[in-house]
């Protein structure tokens, strides 16, 4: 279902705001991430065992949906490890901590990586684990084309839309994946832990359903125009994956999991009617992203 652009409507005071040189302001400069910076994957932390919580199996509570997406980024780093980059990864993680700090859920524990990995493809997992590939990053050009693709999978886990596959995946719904989620993994038998990743692995190779995609490529591009950001920036990308040979390895699993680069283009098309068209000065930071993605190769 798309998104009612009512409830995503965007006075033009904050945008014209947004779009100030302080708006991109990261503090570069100062190279100390704490108190509120960003947060750099741990492998260590995210495959660590958690307190077992007291848990309801009636719905999603912020402490399940967080348990459930630990899980999930420690799929995906046992396939694709994150670049050896500190510097890139410390860019991507404020680029995407900006990004998110547009949503009413900014307080989950945000974490954005860069996979070393040649496929085409960015991943996010249920409380806020972010993931691009360096196969997805090097084809774009700047960093508002960075901001809209992270804007596009921070919208998913704002819509929760990871949780609502796997309990299509499971056989007892939500109350099943929660009842797998809720216990430590000391508590987990062997089968019970199988049962999960399984359901995770399934899930990220069947994909979202269409209309989720759909959803999160217009809640994605009002995101990153809150940000500031050149709001056609996500359709650039669309067509640069589009005008690629489909028979492109490194794009097998995106047009697995994902809708034909055209559809989507085509239903962005009227959230896209909405903003005035693109200049020249539209913001899209082109020279900060080859400063920091041009080190990395």
């Amino acid at each position: 279902m798309m998104i009612p652009l009512r409830k995503l409507s965007i006075p033009a005071t904050l945008l014209i705001a947004s779009f100030s040189a302080h708006a991109f302001d990261f503090g570069f400069g100062g190279g100390d991430d704490s108190g509120g910076g960003p947060n750099f994957f741990d492998i260590g932390e995210i495959v660590s065992g958690v307190k077992d919580i007291s848990r309801t199996v009636t719905g999603i509570n912020e402490e399940d949906e967080i348990e459930i997406g630990r899980d999930a980024a420690a799929v995906l780093l046992g396939a694709s490890k994150p670049v050896n980059n500190p510097e890139l990864q410390r860019y991507v993680n404020r680029v995407g901590r900006w990004v998110v700090n547009q949503t009413d859920r900014a307080h989950l524990p945000w974490r954005f990586a860069v996979l070393r990995s040649n496929a085409v493809n960015a991943f996010a997992t249920p409380g806020g684990n972010i993931f691009i590939t360096d196969g997805l990053l090097h084809l774009l050009n700047s960093e508002a084309e960075l901001a809209a693709v992270l804007a596009h999978e921070v919208a998913h886990v704002v819509q929760k839309h990871h949780i609502k596959a796997m309990s299509s995946l499971n056989t007892s719904g939500l109350s099943g994946v929660i009842k797998l989620a809720s216990l430590t993994r000391e508590g987990r038998s062997n089968q019970m832990t199988s049962q999960l990743v399984g359901q995770v692995k399934d899930m990220y190779l069947r994909g979202l359903d269409k209309d989720d995609e759909f959803e999160a490529d217009s809640m994605g591009t009002i995101i990153a125009s809150r940000a500031g950001y050149d709001p056609f920036a996500l359709m650039a990308v669309l067509q640069t994956l589009d005008s690629i040979d489909p028979e492109n390895s490194g794009l097998a699993l995106l047009y697995k999991t994902h809708p034909p680069a055209s559809d989507r283009l085509d239903k962005l098309e009227p959230v896209l009617e909405q903003f005035d068209e693109p200049t020249e000065e539209s913001p899209k930071l082109q020279k900060r992203f080859n400063q920091y993605v041009g080190k990395h190769s």
